[in-house]
């Protein structure tokens, strides 16, 4: 076990993993993804999988989101999400 040295950590020594980033996105008229803008427009040619988390119903900002893991054009694989609560997307970074 290691000893607790009652040091206080200093600012930048965690860095967080996997944040979420704003993305702009095409839907269909049923609200799925067909493209994105990454520097220019990017079709989707494939939706690999989707699945949806409905989470922490219990705190005052629940999660409630679709997920959509995308094959892009040019071979890129991308996980997107579309947040349920503010109808906005963003890219999950892997």
């Amino acid at each position: 076990m290691v000893a607790n040295s009652r040091e206080t950590l200093r600012s930048g020594t965690f860095k967080p993993l996997n944040i979420p980033e704003p993305i702009s996105v095409e839907e269909d008229s049923k609200g799925s993804p067909v493209a994105v803008k990454i520097k220019r427009r990017v079709a989707i040619i494939a939706v690999e999988n989707t699945w949806r988390i409905d989470d922490e119903w219990w705190r005052s900002e629940p999660v409630s989101r679709i997920y959509y893991a995308v094959l892009l054009a040019p071979g890129q694989r991308l996980v997107l999400f579309k947040d349920l609560k503010n109808n906005e997307w963003y890219q999950q970074g892997c």
